[in-house]
């Protein structure tokens, strides 16, 4: 371990924390401040949010941002097939990034007395700051708890240089996060018959950084279900896609939404607590991601909203509006929840911002299944925040590209396709 030093209010000599907002430490008993570093280190500008509304001419909407169709792809094999899903997030560390991998896999538990009462200080070596669990003392590494100097080998995934400068800091802790997916379990009983799914989420959960880009996603589907073919058009504004595979995508996405009025300035080396970082890869495609999301999320979303055994989205016209300087780290607590010999993988995720919490049942061969539970406390969102329009059914009528939204059951065109099911 490196030389430690006492993070500690000059004026009060109250216990100081890190706030990334200010790039400084702020001491929670005085008020007072201390900035991380008289440069101007932090440059990171401002996200510029790119919306885009859908006009509306006598009582009809153009849609021609999705008028051109193609067919939908299927699901993708490689990096976002199932054989690499039912790995799990070390197996697929040792076997992308092998060196972090090790890195990690070498850290040690560390045991200190603390300066200011004696008691026992305990955390982790790839910390950079330690608390005292007794009097709230902390303790940082001189030589890591710099700007710039987080240590790159703990560094998750192809590209470790490619880490994001922005990010939304933890809002929920993680004996909340452990509650939420707890109550998530209790919530699902026969999807947990003879678990403990309590003892894995204690053993297992993790905080991890993850990179993801924001952007507005509209998409026109034809869809074929079990009562007939529709056309169904859909806006997600402030989507969050994913921008590595090293955690499963699909849970990933189940954990919005995401308020990004909180979107701050971020450095590694200088966040407090027992964390890790994914960097944003380069072994997967935006595009691919994108597809395979939003197919599933199609899929899904009108199976459950209406009654549907089958829903199949077979054409689609998609754009996707990617708002500027978007791209930045969220919070994600990450439980890998699986019984040892189980056949289903059991994963559950928890919303660092926000405590939603979402698990994944993936079995080694059919359908996997997403349980999902609300935060007990919801906080308000600010402008910026996620959110998914409803459905609408749409007719094209006349151009240029107007449509008029009708009914589901108007819509539904049962000629032709009642034999596919």
């Amino acid at each position: 371990m490196e030389d430690l030093f006492e993070i500690k209010c000059p004026d009060c000599g109250g216990a100081m924390r890190s706030d990334q907002k200010s790039a400084s430490y702020v001491c929670p008993f005085c008020g007072s401040s201390t900035p991380w570093t008289e440069e101007n280190y932090y440059r990171a500008l401002p996200v510029r949010f790119r919306h885009r509304p859908v006009q509306r001419i006598d009582g009809l909407v153009k849609l021609g941002h999705v008028d051109v169709m193609t067919e939908v792809p299927a699901r993708r094999a490689g990096v976002l097939g199932r054989d690499c899903r039912l790995c799990s997030v070390g197996e697929k560390l040792a076997r992308w990034d092998p060196a972090t991998a090790a890195a990690l896999a070498g850290s040690f538990r560390v045991s200190l007395p603390c300066p200011f009462c004696g008691a026992e200080i305990t955390g982790d070596s790839t910390q950079n700051v330690f608390e005292c669990g007794f009097c709230g003392g902390k303790l940082g590494a001189a030589e890591a708890l710099r700007p710039g100097a987080y240590r790159k080998e703990f560094v998750m995934g192809v590209g470790a240089q490619n880490v994001p400068g922005r990010a939304i800091p933890f809002s929920v802790t993680p004996a909340q996060a452990r509650s939420a997916a707890d109550a998530l379990a209790r919530a699902h009983p026969a999807d947990f018959a003879g678990q403990d799914p309590g003892r894995r989420i204690a053993e297992t959960m993790e905080a991890v950084f993850i990179p993801f880009s924001l952007a507005d996603l509209s998409v026109k589907a034809l869809v074929r279900s079990d009562r007939g073919e529709f056309t169904v058009y859909q806006e997600i504004a402030d989507w969050a896609c994913p921008d590595t595979a090293l955690y499963d995508i699909h849970l990933l996405d189940r954990l919005d939404p995401w308020d990004f009025g909180g979107i701050v300035p971020f450095d590694p080396a200088l966040e407090e607590g027992l964390f890790r970082v994914a960097s944003t890869a380069n072994n997967v495609s935006r595009t691919d991601v994108i597809d395979d999301l939003l197919a599933e999320r199609i899929e899904d979303g009108l199976k459950e909203t209406f009654s549907l055994r089958r829903a199949e989205p077979v054409r689609w016209g998609r754009d996707f509006r990617e708002h500027r300087g978007a791209s930045f780290l969220l919070p994600v607590y990450y439980a890998d929840a699986t019984p040892e010999g189980a056949a289903v993988r059991t994963r559950i995720a928890v919303n660092g911002q926000t405590g939603r919490a979402a698990a994944l049942l993936l079995p080694d061969e059919g359908p996997e299944r997403y349980l999902a539970l609300d935060p007990a406390f919801p906080r308000p969102m600010s402008a910026e925040s996620t959110i998914r329009m409803p459905f609408l059914f749409v007719e094209k009528v006349r151009p240029p590209f107007l449509h008029q939204v009708l009914p589901f059951e108007k819509a539904v065109r049962r000629k032709r396709f009642l034999g596919l099911f």
